[in-house]
């Protein structure tokens, strides 16, 4: 294995424990937020913010993929990701407008450092990091979409949640399937 490729791999693990922090910051930002609608609870509100974070870096990641990959899986992967994140990204905007939450304009923290380290990475290097990103990244949106679902407060939010379950466990699947030689 290249040096490049394990310099990736452990800024991706640093990244996912620098996970609780981003949630912490996204917890803040929503309780403010909620105080502005206080129709919406702050579990709801963190949710809104935290998909909506993960939408914009699906999108991104999933370009980089399509510039930087060297299978056509993985960029096939990349453009599937552009595209149903974009959809996802409009509905969650659309239902920030309805619940009087301005959404995040940019990744977190910690999906920045992930598409930093990715965008220095080409070919065979780029597809395993970015298969095996994509991989934590879903399982982490999928339990936070299955949270949301099952104990969301809000019924449009939770319903949001509850409808994008299935792609998520798609994606999470095709990820999955992502060469890693």
């Amino acid at each position: 294995m290249n040096r490049v490729f394990w310099g990736a791999a452990f800024a991706l693990v640093f990244a996912a424990g620098c996970a609780q922090t981003q949630r912490a910051a996204d917890t803040t930002l929503a309780a403010a937020k909620a105080q502005v609608n206080p129709t919406l609870s702050t579990t709801d509100a963190t949710f809104m913010t935290t998909a909506a974070r993960g939408g914009l870096a699906e999108v991104q990641m999933g370009q980089l993929a399509q510039r930087n990959g060297r299978s056509e899986a993985v960029k096939r992967f990349g453009r599937h990701m552009v595209e149903h994140h974009g959809r996802s990204n409009q509905e969650m905007a659309a239902l920030a407008q309805q619940k009087q939450i301005t959404p995040p304009g940019t990744m977190g923290a910690e999906q920045q450092r992930i598409y930093d380290d990715l965008s220095k990475l080409r070919g065979g290097a780029f597809d395993r990091a970015y298969a095996q990103a994509m991989v934590q990244d879903h399982q982490e949106d999928l339990r936070l979409y299955q949270e949301e679902a099952a104990n969301g407060t809000d019924p449009d939010v939770k319903a949001f949640a509850a409808r994008h379950v299935p792609l998520l466990q798609e994606h999470l699947r095709m990820a999955q399937r992502l060469p890693r030689r």
